[in-house]
């Protein structure tokens, strides 16, 4: 998706990249009181303070603009490999994995409303979005996948766990613990259900 041009095939200098800016903040605000179907080209238009052809000079639909908050979710899931990849002797795992946890929380306090869309999009099949959900947690599988092979060459996980989907599995944990944290804190603390997060992913990638 082209920063550098419009629809018209018009470059875009800083007003208009300040519109498109402010026509996806909108869409981001509008996320957080309604459902994506309730939400049209004009209201984002409206709530940008822009006219709906203005709008359409920039993008072609709501999904479109959605888009970009996924991507710009994506980016900040990049950092999230660091945690696998550290040095996880002895204890150094769980605090690791609990940073890791921690950090999954934090992004979906940031992006919650967005990654909630991203993933009924990608679930019910739509490309786009299936293609940003891999995207966007493609560094920590493989990163998970390589921790989790390593343990079963070491004999710690059994011949048919597959590492591969384990890693996938394992990640997934992680988000619908984060998606679903303010339910889960009316059963404990906040420090309970991250640490238990952390021992299951550790339990799950090292098999110790």
């Amino acid at each position: 998706m082209s920063e550098t041009t419009n629809k018209l095939g018009h470059k875009i200098g800083k007003r208009g990249a300040r519109t498109r800016r402010a026509i996806v903040d909108a869409l981001r605000g509008l996320l957080t009181q309604r459902h994506l179907g309730e939400i049209r080209a004009a209201d984002v238009a409206q709530a940008a303070q822009v006219s709906a052809p203005t709008f359409y000079t920039y993008f072609k639909s709501v999904e479109e603009a959605l888009l970009v908050l996924c991507e710009e979710a994506g980016e900040d899931f990049q950092r999230l490999s660091s945690h696998i990849h550290a040095d996880w002797s002895g204890d150094r795992a769980f605090e690791a994995v609990r940073t890791y946890v921690t950090e999954v929380l934090a992004l979906w306090d940031e992006h919650g409303p967005v990654l909630r869309v991203e993933h009924m999009l990608a679930d019910k099949g739509e490309p786009a979005f299936a293609e940003s959900r891999i995207r966007r947690l493609r560094r920590l599988h493989l990163a998970l996948e390589r921790r989790i092979a390593q343990a079963r060459a070491s004999g710690y996980h059994p011949e048919g766990l597959n590492p591969r989907l384990t890693s996938y599995e394992t990640a997934n944990l992680v988000e619908s613990v984060a998606a679903g944290f303010a339910l889960m804190r009316r059963a404990d603390t906040a420090e309970a259900i991250i640490d238990t997060t952390a021992h299951i992913v550790v339990k799950l990638t090292t098999g110790r």
